[in-house]
């Protein structure tokens, strides 16, 4: 395979003309360089990576970016970073982020984290000093990723800390929030806040609301309601009613039709806390769609509804449908027995037909 290479500190380059040692293995710790189609006879005999992208010189950086085999490239970036001792983390990293070479980003990247892993102070510390780009909205994400999963009040402090603006400080907050949502919700609702309003900023919210109203969804909806944006106030009640349904069915939907306007995010909301509620009690949900005044989601909802119960009891979710008074509902109900059941033929001889008078 063409320009497969593999170079790591302190491993050998197979010497022109030589055969590479039995038993070698690209994964192993022992030296291998796969053989290029033209041996790199210029090219020392022994050399170290780190030392030649320290000073500047790295071939063996466009030969890993060459590297079209996913499972070898990924091989020799791991075998490449691994290599890089903790006293070179700094002095890699300055080569690196500065390098055209593509790969160079995703080895900065990588190298950072390991970095944050060894030392997070002393890697954002560094990071601070780089100008504003992708290069360096990669790294302060993966320090920040790195750091909050050692030590999250830290992580926390450092970004807070950041000079205000810049998209590198949104990303690290961005990706310590993620992380926070874990193990603290609350924090992570906090630090997104502070941000300035994205579709990014936004996911985060919901994600990190979601979270906390499973284990209490009252404290989680009264925060939301609070929220002054009237679109991004939706997003996060209905994500509330939605994480909320499995535990209380009954209060997801009337938080959702209650606190909700009439719209695709009520609609979005409603089948979602059907679909779940009818995971645990079909026929309380059942009972909560028969009420359903004549709204654009019914449709869905019954839809949704049926889908789940048909699999769970075929024949209870058709008696359900044939007990439907006559009119508009019986109608969506039968409609939407019918399209199950043809998803699911197996089915129909348990259920019979389901009347539409």
């Amino acid at each position: 395979m063409a320009l497969s290479l593999l170079v790591i500190l302190g491993l050998h380059l197979v010497r022109p003309g030589s055969d590479p040692l039995p038993g070698d293995n690209i994964a192993s710790s022992n030296s291998r360089i796969l053989k290029a189609d033209h041996p790199p006879a210029a090219v020392p005999s022994e050399i170290s990576m780190t030392h030649k992208v320290a000073s500047g010189d790295a071939p063996g950086l466009a030969a890993i970016g060459a590297e079209t085999d996913p499972d070898l490239r990924s091989q020799a970036i791991d075998a490449f970073v691994a290599s890089v001792s903790d006293a070179d983390f700094r002095a890699t990293l300055e080569t690196l982020v500065h390098d055209s070479c593509p790969v160079a980003a995703e080895l900065s990247k990588r190298l950072a984290r390991r970095w944050a892993e060894t030392n997070a102070p002393a890697a954002a510390a560094w990071a601070s000093e780089l100008d504003e780009g992708p290069v360096c909205l990669g790294v302060f994400e993966q320090i920040a990723i790195a750091w909050a999963n050692s030590d999250l009040a830290a992580a926390m402090g450092w970004v807070k800390g950041l000079p205000p603006g810049g998209d590198s400080k949104s990303a690290a907050a961005l990706s310590i929030g993620y992380e926070a949502t874990r193990t603290d919700p609350l924090e992570a609702l906090d630090l997104a806040s502070g941000l300035s309003p994205t579709r990014e900023r936004d996911d985060l919210l919901v994600h990190a609301i979601s979270q906390w109203s499973a284990a209490d969804s009252g404290s989680a909806a009264a925060w939301a309601m609070n929220v002054e944006d009237p679109s991004l106030r939706a997003r996060l009640i209905g994500a509330v009613a939605i994480a909320g349904a499995e535990q209380n069915g009954g209060n997801a939907a009337t938080l959702a039709v209650s606190d909700l306007v009439a719209g695709p995010e009520q609609d979005r909301a409603i089948v979602s806390i059907v679909e779940r509620w009818a995971q645990r009690s079909p026929q309380a949900a059942a009972s909560w769609v028969a009420q359903f005044p004549e709204i654009p989601s019914r449709e869905a909802a019954v839809q949704g509804l049926l889908s789940i119960w048909v699999g769970q009891d075929a024949e209870a979710a058709g008696n359900w449908v044939r007990s439907l008074s006559p009119g508009t509902l019986r109608q969506v109900g039968t409609a939407a027995l019918a399209q199950v059941l043809a998803e699911q033929p197996g089915n129909s001889a348990a259920i019979g037909p389901a009347s539409n008078r």
